[in-house]
């Protein structure tokens, strides 16, 4: 190529350049104009707007799936006397997830000296500590309230304790997350992504739950702690997936910038795989979230007496007849 050739085709691709930079500054400022041009006419500053859309965003999905799961309650609704117990006894145990999950990822740190940097590290924190430690303590904030209640007497209640449990959970952490980032992609991306998927791990934990109920009914005590088992075990895999796919993006996308060449090919790869995965499960929860919901809701039958108890009618004892007095003659002389 000639150099003049070359000066003609580096100052048009120069050209080009400015012209999309300076399309994309345009694009910027028309956006920036068109939102403020948006909160000068609902007539509320930015600081007092965004507050509010986090707050709807990061509660309104837990409400819909519990009114759902209300509904598809159909046999026989749950008391809110004992879904507000489950509400109530969810919360210090989401403080002891917090400490719990804290304390363990400082074991590992000091333990294998790596982070949340190393793709390992990241894979073995989600498997063995977030994911069984949430779902253990979700577990029994379902179980401590409601084992041994006489309303737990169908198949489908397994499913409405463990869900109140797991959205309880997922509201709290929810708001936490939201706020502390202050993010409208974060709380677009949670209410999508999170909600969904606690609900779902608290629809699979349900369905084992009501299942070791149904083997303590019938006095078998092995199927009732494998069931607990998996009860917990299901959910927490489930969730140990999820949660490696997410925490694994961030440091191949601060591996990206620094990269060159072949490596840089192999990162962008990795992040494509990941995004793939992430699709994937996210897809693969809606899909089994509905499936499975439904189809217990079709099945559900009661596996106890109903509750409350009929009373059986009071059964009135009447006391034995006293020996009637003798009778006595007029001239003063008894019968006998």
């Amino acid at each position: 190529m000639s150099r003049a050739k070359f000066a003609a085709d580096d100052k048009k691709h120069r050209k080009l350049e400015e012209f999309a930079n300076l399309n994309v500054y345009t694009i910027d400022i028309v956006v920036k104009e068109y939102y403020h041009s948006i909160i000068k006419a609902i007539g509320e500053e930015k600081t007092m707007v965004l507050p509010i859309i986090l707050f709807v965003l990061a509660t309104v999905p837990a409400v819909v799936l519990f009114i759902m799961t209300r509904k598809l309650d159909k046999k026989e609704k749950e008391s809110k006397k004992l879904l507000v117990k489950i509400v109530l006894m969810e919360i210090p145990f989401l403080i002891a997830t917090v400490i719990a999950e804290g304390v363990l990822q400082a074991l590992m740190t000091a333990v294998s000296g790596e982070d949340m940097s190393n793709l390992v590290y990241i894979a073995l924190f989600c498997f063995l500590v977030v994911g069984p430690a949430e779902e253990i303590f979700k577990f029994l904030g379902a179980k401590i309230p409601t084992w041994k209640s006489p309303e737990f007497n169908c198949k489908f209640d397994g499913i409405v304790y463990c869900t109140t449990s797991a959205l309880t959970f997922a509201l709290v952490e929810n708001l936490g997350y939201v706020f502390t980032s202050g993010s409208l992609g974060t709380a677009i991306m949670r209410a999508l992504c999170c909600f969904p998927g606690h609900f779902m791990y608290g629809v699979l934990m349900g369905v084992f739950y009501t299942r070791a109920r149904v083997c303590a009914n019938n006095g078998d005590k092995k199927g009732k702690n494998k069931n607990f088992f998996l009860a917990i075990l299901i959910p927490a895999l489930i969730h140990g997936l999820y949660d490696t796919i997410c925490f694994s993006m961030s440091p191949l996308a601060t591996e990206l910038d620094s990269a060159g060449g072949f490596y840089e090919t192999a990162v962008v790869l990795q992040l494509i795989l990941l995004l793939g995965a992430f699709v994937v499960v996210i897809v693969g929860t809606y899909i089994c979230l509905f499936v499975v919901i439904i189809k217990q809701s079709k099945n559900d039958k009661y596996i106890a007496p109903r509750y409350p108890l009929p009373q059986q009618p009071a059964v009135v004892q009447q006391a034995p007849a006293q020996l009637a007095a003798p009778q006595t003659n007029p001239n003063g002389t008894n019968n006998f």
